[in-house]
């Protein structure tokens, strides 16, 4: 998959645009040349695009707050070269304070998002797993689970199915037992790439994991790298896991995955199973019980 694509995916190039939007908010007051005006302009498009394509899901209206002091302050800098009144330069100062003051607040709200807590909950002697074909497999290759048990030689049950949308992981649940107190979430990239709108997503999220709950289960729910026009697919996510206490790893680490290799720029390799195997294995070590340990 194109390593800028990648990149974008990953959310990483929020903090690379506003690190960029604050530099020319900076040096903009100082600017006059022409040309350095032209570049400042391109720059500043740049900035606004990488931090979109990060497609950070805040809510709407946070969104609009944050357009509405860029423009704002875009046109209290339209005419650089214009000496302004008393009046402009105060509303100058004050845009450029606000898009100052919002550029580094959403950054900060979402870095938290970057890192994967210390998964918390009873240790489980085994893992279940409910995906797609991330999980299943397509290929001849082993997937992913498989290579995970013969490394750690815990038992995996891979309900896992190629093509798979989170309304056909409900039927994934239907084989869960009593025993199953440790279930892994990999879903949601079929719903997204069909076209399933974000509404009928959210239902079928729902009903998902409202079927996995139960006494001493722990969830684990890998996040989903967004498209632009399906945002709302992460504030779906985070807001159900917060309602289910379903724990989330971070998109990063499933984009860590897929540059580590894919078959066809999406389905693992063997390399990119490989990888997935050990980053779960780092990931689940607090809440999975090793082979020969006593169960606290």
């Amino acid at each position: 998959m194109n390593p800028i694509a990648l990149y974008l995916a990953s959310g990483e190039s929020l903090y690379s645009g506003a690190a960029l939007l604050l530099l020319i908010i900076a040096v903009s007051p100082s600017i006059r040349n022409r040309w350095l005006l032209r570049l400042r302009a391109l720059l500043l498009w740049t900035a606004l695009a990488l931090m979109a394509m990060a497609c950070p899901p805040f809510p709407w209206w946070l969104d609009g707050v944050y357009f509405a002091a860029f423009l704002a302050w875009l046109i209290a800098g339209a005419n650089p070269k214009m000496p302004p009144t008393p009046t402009h330069r105060r509303f100058r100062i004050v845009t450029m304070a606000a898009l100052t003051l919002l550029t580094i607040v959403l950054p900060a709200l979402e870095f938290p998002h970057r890192y994967a807590p210390r998964f918390t909950g009873t240790r489980a002697d085994h893992l279940v797993v409910i995906g797609d074909s991330i999980s299943a497999g397509i290929f001849k290759d082993e997937p992913w689970p498989v290579l995970f048990q013969a490394h750690t030689n815990i038992q995996v049950s891979n309900l896992s199915a190629a093509g798979a949308e989170t309304s056909d992981a409900l039927d994934q649940t239907r084989k869960l037992t009593g025993r199953d107190t440790l279930i892994l979430i990999e879903i949601g990239g079929n719903d997204m790439i069909g076209g399933v709108l974000s509404a009928e997503f959210e239902t079928r999220l729902y009903k998902l994991l409202a079927a996995c709950i139960g006494r001493d289960r722990t969830l684990i729910m890998f996040e989903l790298p967004l498209l632009p026009h399906r945002i709302a697919y992460g504030r779906i996510q985070r807001r159900l896991a917060d309602k289910y206490q379903v724990q989330l790893i971070p998109k990063r680490f499933f984009i860590e995955v897929l540059r580590s290799g894919t078959s066809d720029g999406l389905h693992l390799s063997p390399a990119g199973a490989r990888h997935m195997a050990a980053l779960v294995d780092v990931l689940l070590d607090p809440v999975l019980m090793k082979p020969g340990a006593a169960k606290p």
